[in-house]
């Protein structure tokens, strides 16, 4: 017997309400529903100094859908004008969400940068690495809590955002005090964030987890990276070392998590490790 308009429209109702009810990791086994992922282009810093465009197709081709800048130059990125990477990087479905640059750049050169980042569509700006010699006192972190703060006020009224991005160094005593408690404590939330290094704050022997428990919502960007079993504890590709993703990933609401990227300071094949990250975060981690 055909079924009533009215009877086929109230079952249609029931099996979407029980679609909805259904287990998450059901739904998460479709690979439309996994996040868009990212990668640090420093990983493939060497094969975008030879073949910017030809990188990114390479990118673009494994799956990924978000990159983060490791180039800022003059106001360009990798030789190109906001502009020309805009176009680019759309015409590949990949969105620049967030750059790296330099403490030059935060220092004198952070308008500049900032009106590179609106043109491209770049949301965070991320000050990621000190060098040896500035990073040897205490005071020297307190300024650089008020240099993130006066660059985070500008961010804010532009739309933009701030981040600074840990090694393990923030996380070893200077004088009785860590660094990073410094950056957190004399840093507005208001106006800086932090990407958490994943791999770097495990090689301290911390957990991820707390971090984000102790700064609930502050941790908008992860590196995600893994930890070889070897005694060494050196970098591997995400899903071949010992770092407990899935745990880390249940807590990404608790981080404030927005975006996260793939990195590997070292590699002998970059290409081929971003694409073994990506096929375990797919395959194994995110599902």
């Amino acid at each position: 017997m055909m079924k009533t308009r009215r009877e086929f429209i109230k079952q249609a109702s029931l099996a979407a309400s029980a679609t909805v009810l259904l287990p998450s990791c059901v739904a998460s086994s479709d690979k439309n529903m996994l996040p868009k992922i990212g990668v640090q282009l420093y990983t493939v810093r060497n094969e975008m100094d030879a073949d910017a465009l030809g990188t990114l197709k390479k990118v673009a081709a494994i799956g990924y859908k978000k990159i983060e800048a490791a180039s800022y130059v003059d106001g360009k990125g990798y030789g190109y004008t906001a502009a020309e990477l805009k176009t680019i990087l759309g015409d590949l479905d990949l969105q620049m969400t967030s750059g790296h640059a330099g403490l030059d750049i935060f220092r004198n050169q952070f308008d500049q940068y900032l009106d590179f980042m609106a043109e491209v569509g770049q949301e965070y700006a991320v000050l990621p690495w000190l060098p040896t010699e500035d990073r040897s006192a205490i005071d020297q972190f307190k300024e650089y809590a008020a240099l993130l703060n006066a660059s985070g006020e500008k961010a804010q009224k532009m739309g933009l955002k701030v981040c600074y991005h840990n090694h393990d160094f923030e996380f070893l005593p200077i004088d009785g005090q860590l660094p990073m408690d410094i950056l957190l404590a004399e840093t507005d939330p208001n106006l800086v964030q932090f990407e958490l290094d994943l791999y770097w704050i495990s090689k301290v022997n911390l957990k991820p987890t707390d971090f984000f428990a102790q700064n609930e919502g502050r941790v908008p960007l992860w590196h995600v990276k893994d930890m070889a079993n070897t005694p060494e504890r050196g970098f591997a590709e995400v899903g071949t070392g010992t770092i407990d993703f899935p745990s880390i990933f249940a807590k990404k609401d608790v981080s404030g998590m927005k975006h996260f990227f793939v990195e590997q300071d070292k590699s002998d094949n970059p290409l081929k490790s971003i694409e073994t990250s990506y096929r375990n975060l797919t395959e194994n981690i995110l599902v």
